[in-house]
Formats: C-alpha cells, sequence, structure tokens
C-alpha cells in the first residue's frame, strides 16, 4: 500500500515537472515553445541588437581583454600579439557568420542542425560535448565576474582582504570563494528571463564596459607617459621572446588560440541568430563586430598589460587580467579617486559578465538541454540547471596563469574544429543550405536524416579521422606545457584549421561513394509558422496560397528564388 502511494506522488510529481507541450505541432517528438522553430513574433533581433550581443558576449569583456594579453606569455611582442589577434578574428567574423546561418535562414536552434548531420540519434554526440563547454565557460565566466567583484568588494572595505586563508591547495582564498558565492547568486535572477527580453541590458552593458575600456587605455597611457614598457621590451615580465623559427610557430599558435578561445561561440551561433528578425540581420554585426571590438579590446588590454609593466615593477608577472590590473591600481595608487575609478571599472567588467554567464552560456545551455529533454527543460530550466555546475568545474584550478588558460582554450579547437569541418561540408556544400524542418523533429526511420539506426555514420567517421593526430599535441601542452614533441606539436599548433579541413575532406568523401538521401530537401508548405504563415493544420490543413517554404525563406531574405 506505502509502494502505491509513493509511486501515484512521485507520478504526480513527475507530471506537475513536465513542461507545457505545444500541441500545434504535428510532429511525432515531444515539442515546447523553446524547441521549435521561432515564429516571427518571437524574433526581436535587428542588426544592432545583434552587435550589442558580440559587444557583450564576443569581445568587451573580460575574456576578450584577456585573451590577447595572455599571447605574450607565448613569447611574442606586444605589436606581433596584435597583429594575431587582427587575423585571427577578422577569420573569425566569417566564420561565424557561416555558423549563424542556419538559424538566421531556417530559426531553428544549434541542436536541430546537429541533427541533420548527425542523425536523429547522433546529434547526442556533439550536444553532450556542447553542453559540457557551456559547464565549463559558465565556470569560468562566473570567476571571471568573482574577480570583478572582490576587487569592488576591497575598494569599499580594504579589511575584506584579510580573509586571505588559502583554500583548494592554495588556488585562491577565503575572500576569492566569498565573493565567488556573491557573484554566482547575483547572476540567478538574470537566468529568469527569456533571451527575446535582452536588448536593452545588452545595450546597457555594452555602453557601460566600452566607456570603461576606453577610459582604462587612458589613464594608463597617460600615467605610464606612454604604451608601456613591454612594447620595447617583453623580458621585463619574464617572458622570453620567441626568435627565429619558434616566432614563427608561436605566431601560428597565438591565431590558433585566439580562435580557440572563441571556439564554441562559433559553433553554436545558430542559437542567437534564430532570434534574427530576417537572415541578413546577423551580418552587420558578425562581419564588424567580431573582429572590430575583439581587436580593439583585446589590443587595449595588451597596451594596458604593458603599461601596468612600467607602472607597477613590483608585480613578479604579467598583469593580463583586468581585475590583476585593477585590483594593481587599487594597490599602488593609494588615493580616494583611483579606488572610486577602479569600484566603477569593476562594476562594468562585472555587467559584461552577467552577459557572459547568462546570455552567452546558460542561455545557450538552456536551448541545448530543452532540444535534448524537451519534455522536462525550458531555456529557464537548463539555464539554472548549467550555473548549479559552476562549483563541480571548480574554475579556480582551471584557469590560475596564462599557460593553463591557453592550455584549456587551446584543447577546444582538438574536438570542435571537426565539428565545424562537418557541419560546414553538410550544410553549404552538400546540401546547399536546405533543411527539411518537418524530418527534424521526427523520431522515425522514415525520416531522411535517420541515416543507419539514427546515427549518420560518415560524421562518426570523420570526425575521429580529424581529432587522432592531434591528441598527443594536446598531451604535450596538458604534461609539459614548456616542452616539444617533435612534429605533434606542431600540429598542435594548427588544430583547429587541420581538424576543421581533414574530417571536411573525409566527410565529403563519404557522401561520394555513399550518398545520403534527399540532401535538397525542404518542406513543402510553412507547418510552424515560422515565415509567417499559420500551420497549414490550424487551418484544417488546407493549402496556404503562396506559402512555400522556399518562397517564404526568401521573401525573408527580401529576393525571390
Amino acid at each position: 500500500m506505502a509502494e502505491a502511494s509513493t509511486s501515484t506522488f512521485t507520478s504526480r510529481l513527475l507530471r506537475r515537472l513536465e513542461v507545457q507541450r505545444d500541441t500545434d505541432a504535428d510532429v511525432d517528438i515531444y515539442v515546447n515553445k523553446d524547441t521549435r522553430p521561432l515564429p516571427p513574433s518571437r524574433r526581436p533581433y535587428g542588426p544592432w541588437e545583434f552587435v550589442g550581443l558580440w559587444m557583450v558576449t564576443g569581445s568587451f569583456n573580460v575574456g576578450g581583454w584577456t585573451t590577447g594579453s595572455s599571447l605574450i606569455s607565448l613569447g611574442l611582442n606586444v605589436w606581433q600579439s596584435m597583429l594575431a589577434i587582427v587575423i585571427a578574428h577578422t577569420f573569425v567574423g566569417f566564420v561565424c557568420i557561416a555558423g549563424g546561418h542556419p538559424g538566421a535562414k531556417w530559426h531553428i536552434g544549434f541542436p536541430l542542425w546537429m541533427k541533420q548531420n548527425w542523425g536523429i540519434w547522433g546529434y547526442w554526440f556533439p550536444m553532450a560535448i556542447r553542453v559540457f563547454l557551456s559547464f565549463v565557460w559558465t565556470a569560468t565566466n562566473t570567476w571571471y565576474g568573482s574577480q570583478c567583484l572582490k576587487v569592488l568588494l576591497s575598494c569599499m572595505s580594504p579589511a575584506f582582504l584579510k580573509l586571505d586563508t588559502p583554500l583548494a591547495n592554495g588556488a585562491m582564498k577565503v575572500y576569492d570563494f566569498v565573493a565567488f558565492i556573491v557573484y554566482f547568486i547575483l547572476c540567478l535572477p538574470l537566468i529568469w528571463f527569456s533571451p527575446e527580453r535582452y536588448k536593452k541590458p545588452f545595450l546597457f552593458s555594452s555602453v557601460t564596459v566600452a566607456t570603461t575600456v576606453f577610459a582604462l587605455l587612458i589613464w594608463a597611457t597617460v600615467r605610464a607617459d606612454g604604451g608601456g614598457a613591454l612594447l620595447a621590451d617583453t623580458t621585463i615580465s619574464g617572458v622570453k621572446p620567441a626568435k627565429g623559427g619558434d616566432l614563427g610557430w608561436a605566431f601560428v599558435a597565438a591565431i590558433t588560440a585566439n580562435i580557440g578561445g572563441i571556439a564554441t561561440h562559433m559553433w553554436s551561433q545558430s542559437d542567437y541568430t534564430r532570434y534574427a528578425r530576417k537572415p541578413g540581420d546577423q551580418i552587420l554585426a558578425q562581419i564588424v563586430m567580431v573582429p572590430l571590438g575583439t581587436i580593439i579590446v583585446a589590443c587595449i588590454g595588451i597596451v594596458c598589460t604593458s603599461c601596468a609593466a612600467t607602472l607597477y615593477p613590483e608585480e613578479k608577472k604579467l598583469l593580463w587580467q583586468p581585475y590583476a590590473f585593477l585590483d594593481a591600481i587599487r594597490k599602488y595608487e593609494g588615493n580616494s579617486g583611483a579606488r572610486a575609478g577602479v569600484a566603477f571599472a569593476s562594476i562594468a567588467f562585472m555587467f559584461s559578465q552577467f552577459g557572459m554567464v547568462v546570455a552567452s552560456n546558460c542561455v545557450v545551455a538552456g536551448i541545448d538541454l530543452a532540444a535534448l529533454f524537451p519534455r522536462w527543460f525550458t531555456i529557464r530550466r537548463g539555464g539554472y540547471f548549467t550555473v548549479a555546475f559552476v562549483f563541480v568545474m571548480q574554475p579556480w584550478s582551471l584557469l590560475n596563469s596564462a599557460t593553463n588558460f591557453l592550455t584549456v582554450v587551446g584543447s577546444f579547437n582538438i574536438f570542435l574544429g571537426p565539428l565545424m569541418g562537418i557541419m560546414f561540408a553538410d550544410y553549404f556544400l552538400l546540401r546547399k543550405t536546405t533543411i527539411k524542418l518537418t524530418e527534424l523533429f521526427s523520431k522515425s526511420p522514415e525520416s531522411i536524416y535517420w541515416y543507419t539506426k539514427g546515427w549518420n555514420w560518415r560524421a562518426a567517421v570523420a570526425w575521429p579521422m580529424g581529432v587522432w593526430f592531434l591528441m598527443p599535441g594536446l598531451a604535450q601542452r596538458a604534461v609539459d606545457p614548456t616542452g616539444f614533441w617533435a612534429g605533434w606539436t606542431r600540429l598542435y599548433q594548427l588544430s583547429w584549421f587541420l581538424g576543421c579541413l581533414v574530417s571536411g575532406i573525409v566527410y565529403l568523401a563519404l557522401d561520394y561513394f555513399w550518398p545520403m538521401p534527399d540532401k535538397l530537401a525542404v518542406d513543402d508548405l510553412d507547418y510552424f509558422g515560422t515565415f509567417g504563415d499559420p500551420p497549414p493544420f490550424l487551418e484544417a490543413k488546407s493549402p496556404v496560397p503562396g506559402a512555400t517554404i522556399e518562397e517564404k525563406v526568401s521573401e525573408e531574405k527580401g529576393d525571390r528564388v
């Protein structure tokens, strides 16, 4: 009797936890409002909204500042680091346009795109990687935000720094952990809001942090009477300059590390471009703000790091994080004006990190989890689930030096480059940017995306072919960061490019010999109301005149097929 009562209670509880199903979608899998292709009413992002999104989540934040200045640890001087940034992020801008194309054109999230090239069940593999990376970056950016909060609290009360008992084998101190807990709590209310309502917060954060970044540049260069000591000599920071052939490879590694730092963002662009009003609305932000914003912020970070080496020679290491730079100003300037300026700058970076934690990571992970478990997850629930993992990931141990930082972000290239090679080869070269939306929401073996038992074995073969020869280089970076393993280290320094190219070519070759069915198939009608027409099954499944999906997509683009 007790067992039956418990079972009944469990069943009732599970039913209450279920997400409301969208009953107007005539498909055979569970669909909720966050997993279906978005209708026009839920697509508020125009060109300028994407500019604000990219300023906060792509460049004007702690990570944007950090990636550039940490390149000096590779042995590059300031000018070489800046050139590497310019080259890398100009390339990134074009890759982001490609990565966001399915979302902007078909208004689906990244998980559904993965179904197309991995299969109805096979997409779980890339999604598992994507969700894990969301956990990593959520933890990382929460740590960055908490360090900014620590600086703010130390400006308000220097006694806060007396909480200096070491924790986690010396990776942090009590005041670090207190700031981490507080910043984590501050993030929680922001996850409640849906992505459609982020336009004004993006605008406010981008203006605030952009103003702060330029103010820090002006203050640092004036205070240091120029661009700082590192502009002429990197050895003052204890970094041995790279020369000869090593310089060339260090430059290549710097480009690859920059791509690695934003590879996750490039990979899952569709999770945000799905909110675009029209397909072309993403292009301005991607082609202009991706390279321009990151180049500006990263170069400013390098110059400020250089100025800090001149202003604060007492520091024995590079102040390559903005919060470390701000803390040094607070510590050595010793006046109330400097503390006030540092406090306001810390708040600005905290705001930008809210965008990184919530919008760039928790929301994206929420979309992914909602696609994987639509019966139980919405974007909001997935966001809270993701942010809860920040304690499991232990970012204080993950990011305690410039070398470790570059190892972490570089490792993403190993896995993401091959995945991106597969998806670009499939979508652009084989399918000519076509998707049959209704087949993505099927779990039937009759689906054109079923392939072999729900898996596209071509992708499953192509991915490891682009990964295996890069793994020894990753192992070298992990166990012996200053060492050199002949051949393997060089391959690792080209990891994103080689992985993308090899897996893409293998995938195309496999399709050539074993072609996939119906690669250019599209729906005959706009069944989800994605392009403005009501789904036909709401109109007694009568055809909607002029509503072929090719025509509606073309109308959004402003031309005709």
